[in-house]
């Protein structure tokens, strides 16, 4: 139903929507989940692979993570924030290596 363009994911769009109905808040209420800022909420959801995107699954999974006490729901951000910079030290560490690999070759040949 929140789905209003049928893509099989909610949009930014979609949640907002979808955040405002009365029962979807009182669900969220009922869950121990804040929805008055309902952007904070979509950024608490985000896995930050696909931005405000999410599927079904994602969606019921990240609502999952989120219930409980506010410490719980507190820390979600610090797990993603976690997440998206271990996937940037990775790339760095890929980019150094290729740059080191790169000198390397570079030093040999000119010495020989």
């Amino acid at each position: 139903e929140a789905d209003d363009n049928g893509d099989g994911f909610l949009n930014e769009e979609e949640m907002c929507t979808l955040f405002e109905h009365p029962k979807v808040k009182l669900w969220l209420h009922e869950l121990g989940l804040d929805a008055t800022d309902s952007n904070t909420l979509m950024e608490l959801l985000s896995t930050g692979d696909d931005g405000w995107t999410l599927d079904r699954e994602e969606f019921v999974h990240g609502i999952t993570r989120l219930k409980g006490e506010a410490r719980a729901q507190d820390l979600v951000p610090v797990h993603n924030h976690v997440r998206r910079i271990l996937g940037h030290v990775k790339e760095l560490k890929n980019s150094v290596d290729r740059l080191e690999a790169t000198t390397a070759a570079t030093t040999a040949a000119v010495c020989v």
